[in-house]
């Protein structure tokens, strides 16, 4: 009953995943690093901890943007097709808009260093806030991409750029984690901040896994062929690397009550929640390119 033909499939390979999943990290360390500027009236201390990581949090979050833009032209094919979507705006689309966004995010990750440098607090939190903002706007414009794709009822899902802006959390506090463990900066308050967004990231991509695990299994036709597809050729990736290792053992660790705020313990899970991030974007932008129904 289903058949597919792999050579009617789009031509989106690693570099677009690699790039969705970088895309996300540059959001959400900038998040972090602008974290003391944009909530500490929010969250207080425990968001003024991030204070320690500003300067290289922004550092990183802008050599991952510029990693970026190599990568999604090298996937265009033409370093001209980049300059499209700018020049020929189409308000309807999300590859537009991601386009826009892109470059403005930069331009706000230089003008939050240069107030930080100066010491101007109202330039922070301008650019703070807005480059939160186009942070946000990063992995929903990737989720929207997919999304778009009518024909493809994998990616035809409104809960994909929701997912796309939670896996970011995830794989953007394993950077946060890993970089502040190793300077030795991972106090108690910074741990807290950490465990808070990493829990809420692993708890609501649990829930969409399972939602999407439901529709799959009880959707129309082209969504059962898509959870054939992932199951005979991305089987390992799906249970194996996404929900095993990348959503089950470091939910259940971040929930323990002492242990998950352990620092070494925080920072494994939230590398294995980077791993399912990765795994889970790699696998809905493949199966979702080989659904084909012939009847």
């Amino acid at each position: 009953m289903f058949e597919y033909m792999e050579y009617n499939i789009a031509p989106w390979g690693r570099e677009i995943v690699i790039y969705f999943f970088l895309i996300g990290v540059a959001a959400m360390t900038f998040v972090y690093a602008a974290a003391p500027s944009v909530f500490g009236n929010v969250f207080g201390g425990v968001a003024k901890s991030m204070e320690p990581f500003q300067k290289i949090g922004l550092l990183v979050s802008l050599i991952l943007l510029a990693i970026c833009g190599p990568l999604l032209i090298m996937d265009l094919g033409q370093p001209s097709r980049f300059l499209y979507p700018i020049l020929y705006f189409h308000w309807t689309s999300p590859l537009s808009w991601g386009s826009l966004f892109l470059p403005l995010f930069g331009l706000c990750i230089i003008g939050f260093y240069f107030g930080l440098m100066k010491g101007n607090q109202g330039m922070m939190r301008l650019t703070g806030i807005l480059g939160s903002l186009l942070a946000l706007s990063m992995p929903l414009y990737t989720g929207l991409d997919l999304m778009v794709h009518q024909t493809r009822e994998l990616w035809s899902n409104p809960t994909i750029p929701l997912l796309f802006v939670i896996l970011s959390m995830s794989s953007g506090t394993a950077v946060v984690a890993v970089i502040q463990l190793q300077r030795g900066q991972l106090n108690e308050l910074s741990v807290e901040f950490l465990h808070a967004f990493l829990y809420l990231a692993l708890a609501v991509t649990f829930a969409l896994f399972l939602a999407e695990w439901v529709v799959l299994n009880y959707g129309t036709g082209e969504k059962q062929q898509a959870w054939e597809i992932i199951n005979q050729q991305f089987g390992f990736k799906y249970w194996g690397m996404t929900f095993l290792i990348g959503i089950l053992v470091p939910l259940v660790l971040v929930a323990l009550p002492k242990l998950g705020r352990d620092p070494r313990v925080l920072t494994l899970a939230a590398v294995l929640s980077a791993v399912g991030a990765y795994s889970f974007r790699e696998v809905l932008i493949y199966a979702g390119q080989l659904t084909q129904i012939n009847f």
